[in-house]
């Protein structure tokens, strides 16, 4: 697996006009961008959301929450409407059984996953390959006791391995553990209904991410591809590919670029 920046400090690249749009086989684009931006700008994004996307915004009671969902739809259609060559507002999501999106029209191989935390936002983008990101803020507001979450929520390979680390350490393993396991459950396309106790992840924020076993396939895990991502300071992310041959693009999304 390579890309066109380091495995864990990426380059996050202004995307060049045309090349930026293509995928080939086995690449991953990764697309970064902020959610941090003037209320009128944002006002002027709603142009570029579906009817069900402006019902959804104005239900958020807390204007930054609804701020950041607008932004983060407007650049999720612009993004996608580049690469398949349509206007952005004409997109149409279709989502299967357990949520994850999917673009119904117009027809395309192209597979995408988006997470956003705080005032960040990252996209994957694929052709023909399962795909799921994760990316979580540093200094959310603390859980008091993490090994008491990851009891009950990770597999006991996990826990013991976070168990055993120094306190000053795991609330960033804890995340390293997290982000990875979300980013898996997200590209199956099961979210939080997959049970987090039954696949194993490594734990080491410092360490390369991985997806070491799952308890309903033996092989399963062979055919995936999990890699830590640099979202940037005060983030932490993971991605999860189905494929063991990936090649990563870093691209950073410029606001200028919404049309």
């Amino acid at each position: 697996m390579n890309g066109d920046g380091p495995r864990d400090k990426a380059l996050w690249l202004t995307a060049p006009s045309d090349a930026a749009w293509r995928l080939a086989p086995g690449q991953v684009h990764l697309w970064r961008a902020s959610l941090d931006l003037p209320p009128e700008q944002t006002r002027a994004l709603t142009r570029f959301l579906s009817p069900d996307e402006r019902e959804r915004a104005n239900r958020f009671v807390v204007r930054s929450a609804r701020d950041r969902y607008t932004t983060a739809r407007a650049v999720l259609r612009n993004i996608l409407a580049r690469y398949v060559s349509e206007a952005p507002a004409e997109l149409r999501f279709g989502y299967a059984e357990h949520g994850k999106p999917h673009l119904a029209h117009p027809h395309t191989s192209i597979r995408f996953n988006v997470s956003h935390s705080h005032d960040l936002a990252v996209y994957a983008l694929t052709s023909d390959q399962s795909v799921g990101v994760d990316v979580e803020y540093l200094y959310r507001r603390k859980i008091v006791d993490r090994l008491r979450i990851a009891y009950r929520f990770f597999s006991d390979r996990e826990y013991n391995t976070l168990a055993a680390m120094p306190p000053y350490r795991r609330d960033r393993a804890f995340l390293a553990c997290w982000t990875r396991k979300e980013a898996f459950v997200k590209a199956i396309g099961q979210g939080l209904t997959c049970p987090l106790d039954q696949f194993d992840v490594t734990v080491d924020p410092n360490g390369p991410a991985e997806l070491l076993a799952t308890r309903w396939d033996v092989y399963y895990a062979q055919r995936w591809t999990m890699t830590n991502i640099d979202p940037g300071p005060d983030y932490i992310g993971a991605l999860a590919v189905e494929n063991r041959d990936v090649r990563l693009f870093f691209r950073q999304w410029d606001h200028g670029q919404f049309e």
